[in-house]
């Protein structure tokens, strides 16, 4: 038999991300102090590699920024596909306000240095500016602590008020919701009201709430309010994917290295890992590992990658993260407590990624090499703890190494004519979320094969939980919670499985993006499926098809039940290509692994990995559960 040889993951080092919009598409040109840097009223494009757009958390159109680097014009944020975006020269520092011409008091909200938050900018992945950050650049601090004993966290719960008081005079959104607001000539002549500029020293002593009267009554909106919001953008700058790979190649003479460690006795580890974050702030996924003493072939190879050969000749093992908060600081970017992956009916044993920090906003370096080239800095960092590392306990060996992670797919707020909850509403108004809903799963080569159905409930706050009876993974009832245990009102142990990234509305698709993770054993057969990840992951094989995975974006068309307020004609689930609408697929990275090592070892494969393997992927589709309705608020 022909040995089968592995190739390299199709793995590039470049991230991917929803938002890729470029502002300014439709706004009009300005005047331009470099003939050849095109500026629009939101600032410049990245279309000129000169560029770097930025997006602002809180999706605010025409709040005002000046590029310091930029000594003639004034800009204005724009809402684009759902982010307020901007745009200055690569690195300079944004000067934000509320001003206007007709007034000469103004709000001074800081300047936010581009090159700390992003300095190794990629063109269409916007650099993710957050409240926390415009705090932080008023008061000259980091945001350490998310209470008000904290200066920074203290502007920022300010800054809430004052949004979410400005969001309550226009109608655009319920205390507590996030919500596109604007700052139109008619808001900022009002500033002509006030008797002195307001800045950072009124955000801290809390004299704002006064001098601001005359403009707007942050009153309308208490602290406790604004410290609930103020917790829940920055839980929204963590809800990404996360992805650590082997990626088993050299860059000249440099071991990229990946996620890969060693043991005793000469045993080496590689793992590849996924992970979500959700909107309340919690962490979930899985990563599929190999261990053991790779045998190398006898032709001539890199002995550097010789653990690459674990692949196909160590079955992979799957470990589970279950949910978990706090893992990364919102603001520093570092790790802060160990995530543990474990394995059922093994307590002894566990994985930690115990140590690391992002940095450019979107990689954990695993070494000096990936740290330089994802800051742009020529030397290493002064804190080894930047790096990522890992290390477990398994069948009582010990492991430990390092690994690279990324950070893509940031989210956004959810736009309420589509994510209508009942704190989204007014009385009166209907809403339809929680939503309850099936996911039924189809197997690619086995039409014979009866799709699963997987209960699920995308909650009122955007996140996405099982809906299971205690012998099925599906339900006919639509049950509530309890918050603390996540078990049903019938006793049922349910679990987080993922969270929505965006909220998408035109005239004929008002949908919703998914990303879910079946990370637990008692989804089995789809134990390890992944949904709307937006991440392709490939090996090959010698002679033969490529063998991997694909877990492309997908979204729920709502439109039926937002229009027509009719159950009957239920919502449907889609993915997109390049081109448009596609079907709706799934992969599963630990049965597509598990294909590598069964056709390598055919001797030597268990019933239970060839029935493993036919779990690899297939099509989506999607049903309303027969308990849901949609409810009005009273």
């Amino acid at each position: 038999m022909q040995k089968k040889r592995l190739i390299q993951s199709m793995l590039a080092l470049g991230l991917v991300t929803l938002l890729n919009a470029c502002g300014g598409d439709s706004a009009s040109i300005s005047e331009q102090p470099d003939p050849e840097l095109v500026n629009y009223t939101n600032g410049c494009s990245d279309y000129d590699q000169r560029c770097q757009n930025f997006v602002v958390d809180y999706p605010i159109a025409g709040l005002d920024f000046e590029c310091q680097k930029d000594t003639v014009n004034h800009f204005m944020t724009e809402i684009d596909k759902n982010v307020a975006i901007g745009g200055c020269r690569r690195g300079d520092t944004v000067k934000f306000a509320i001003q206007t011409p007709a007034a000469q008091a103004k709000i001074l909200l800081g300047n936010v240095d581009l090159s700390k938050i992003n300095p190794n900018y990629v063109s269409g992945q916007p650099t993710q500016i957050g409240l926390m950050h415009i705090a932080a650049a008023m008061t000259g601090k980091d945001l350490v602590n998310s209470n008000q004993t904290d200066d920074t966290f203290r502007v920022m719960v300010a800054l809430v008020r004052m949004f979410q008081a400005l969001g309550i005079d226009q109608d655009a959104n319920q205390i507590g919701d996030v919500q596109p607001i604007t700052l139109d000539s008619a808001v900022k002549k009002k500033l002509s009201e006030l008797t002195a500029s307001v800045g950072v020293n009124d955000f801290l002593d809390g004299s704002y709430v006064t001098k601001l009267r005359p403009w707007v009554d942050v009153e309308q909106i208490d602290e406790a309010q604004a410290e609930a919001v103020a917790l829940q953008l920055m839980n929204l700058a963590k809800v990404n994917v996360y992805s650590a790979t082997m990626v088993p190649y050299k860059f000249g003479t440099v071991d990229i290295g990946g996620f890969f460690g060693t043991g005793g006795g000469g045993k080496d580890a590689l793992a590849n890992l996924y992970l979500i974050n959700t909107r309340d702030g919690h962490t979930l996924g899985y990563t599929v590992q190999w261990t053991g003493v790779p045998k190398l072939p006898d032709q001539k190879i890199d002995v550097t990658f010789k653990r690459l050969w674990l692949i196909s000749q160590y079955a992979p093992e799957k470990l589970t993260a279950a949910a978990q908060l706090d893992w990364v600081h919102p603001f520093s970017n570092k790790i802060t407590q160990a995530l543990r992956f474990t394995q059922p009916n093994k307590p002894a044993d566990y994985l930690r990624l115990y140590q690391g920090q992002f940095v450019n906003s979107n990689t954990v370096p695993g070494n000096a090499f990936v740290y330089k080239r994802s800051t742009g800095d020529n030397n290493p960092p002064q804190d080894p703890k930047v790096y990522g590392a890992w290390d477990q306990s398994f069948n009582g060996e010990r492991f430990s190494g390092q690994l690279d992670i990324f950070k893509t797919n940031p989210a956004t707020f959810l736009d309420r004519r589509v994510f209508k909850s009942e704190a989204k509403v007014k009385s009166g108004e209907e809403y339809i979320f929680p939503l309850y809903a099936n996911l039924i799963f189809s197997f690619d080569g086995d039409k014979t094969r009866q799709p699963i159905k997987v209960g699920i409930v995308i909650d009122e706050n955007g996140d996405i939980r099982s809906n299971r009876t205690a012998d099925s993974l599906s339900s006919q009832q639509c049950p509530n919670i309890d918050p603390q245990t996540y078990r049903d009102d019938y006793g049922v142990q349910q679990y987080r499985i993922g969270t929505t990234g965006a909220a998408n509305y035109d005239k004929t698709d008002k949908s919703l993006t998914l990303r879910v993770i079946l990370s637990d054993p008692s989804f089995a057969p789809l134990d390890g499926a992944l949904l709307g990840l937006n991440e392709t992951f490939v090996l090959a094989g010698e002679g033969t098809q490529a063998v991997g995975f694909t877990s492309g974006g997908i979204r729920i068309n709502l439109q039926n039940l937002l229009v027509n307020s009719n159950v009957n004609r239920g919502i449907t689930i889609r993915g997109w290509g390049k081109y448009g609408p596609i079907d709706a697929t799934w992969g599963n990275m630990y049965a597509t692994m598990q294909k590598v090592y069964n056709d390598s070892n055919p001797n030597q494969t268990t019933n239970e990995q060839k029935e493993l393997v036919k779990n690899m992927g297939g099509s989506l589709d999607i049903e309303l559960a027969p308990c849901y309705t949609i409810k009005k608020k009273r």
